[in-house]
């Protein structure tokens, strides 16, 4: 799935101990030792599900992987944990279907990438997009051939709050995920949309972390599918970090909406609210011939 170049230069410098290897993803000693302990985390969680282990797993692993594409590593992610995961399970032909959930505020342009022509792959994005700078993780970019239909982006504008994703989950991503129908749910769990994130630009608090964990129980118990296994991707405020995972697995265990200290009233502009509406109106367009 990684070209060989990719996991030999990534063994090279690490073994250097310093250097880039792409946009944004730096050298360190024993790089390939914790890239590595990432990805074995991540196919370790995918296991315990399909082996009937558990019905949901966390892979609380770092570096990140979902930037990662096929030939080149960037964006702090080196391997792509979730999509070698994914791609393992299906090699051994243990599972034919699976949908990928990336709430990271950043687009997992690698795992768009790996998967964007394969029809038994289901890829969902929801992330933060600049609309004055077009770039990849447009709605338009819906997969390719086979793939058509499975690729499905949801670019929200910057400052997006919890009300628009709560949008989001009701019409896109649970309908989305009904229709494809998985035998499994892969979840990119990154954190960076939280409001207080000094990398991502989004505005969100815990509860829609919960929510996130509590839809994808649901659609595990309504469709009966085997479980879900999710993998850390971003999140770099350690103080909001805590209260965002612990709000995802209360949700997974099907547990009521707690109170944590991040949660509180911020302003919500209309403004930011009807844009994001009008994206998802273009998003439920754009794949209406596919869902």
């Amino acid at each position: 799935m990684h070209a060989p170049y990719l996991v030999h230069t990534v063994e090279i410098m690490s073994r250097i101990g310093s250097g880039e290897l792409g946009e944004y993803a730096y050298a360190s000693p024993d790089l390939l030792r914790s890239a590595l302990h990432a990805l074995g985390g991540a196919k370790h969680a995918a296991d315990a599900i399909v082996e009937e282990k558990a019905k949901h797993a966390f892979a609380l692993v770092r570096p990140p992987g979902h930037h990662a594409t096929s030939a080149s590593p960037m964006g702090l992610c080196y391997f792509n944990n979730i999509a070698v995961a994914v791609r393992s399970l299906m090699k051994d032909q243990e599972v034919k279907r699976v949908s990928i959930l990336d709430f990271d505020s950043h687009f997992g342009n690698g795992t768009s990438e790996i998967f964007y022509s394969d029809p038994e792959v289901q890829y969902i994005s929801v992330h933060e997009y600049d609309y004055d700078n077009f770039g990849i993780g447009h709605f338009e970019e819906t997969g390719y051939g086979e793939g058509a239909g499975t690729n499905i982006n949801i670019p929200l504008v910057e400052s997006s709050p919890d009300i628009s994703y709560e949008s989001v989950v009701d019409r896109v991503i649970v309908p989305a995920i009904e229709s494809f129908n998985p035998e499994l749910i892969a979840v990119s769990a990154g954190y960076d949309a939280h409001y207080t994130d000094p990398v991502g630009n989004m505005n969100v608090d815990s509860r829609t972390y919960w929510l996130l964990g509590s839809t994808v129980e649901q659609l595990v118990r309504s469709l009966s599918l085997k479980g879900s296994f999710w993998v850390l991707e971003g999140g770099y405020n350690p103080f909001a970090l805590g209260p965002s995972i612990r709000a995802s697995l209360d949700g997974l265990l099907g547990g009521p909406l707690q109170e944590l200290e991040d949660q509180t009233e911020r302003e919500e502009h209309e403004m930011l609210i009807d844009s994001n509406n009008q994206v998802i109106e273009k998003v439920l367009e754009t794949h209406s011939k596919y869902l």
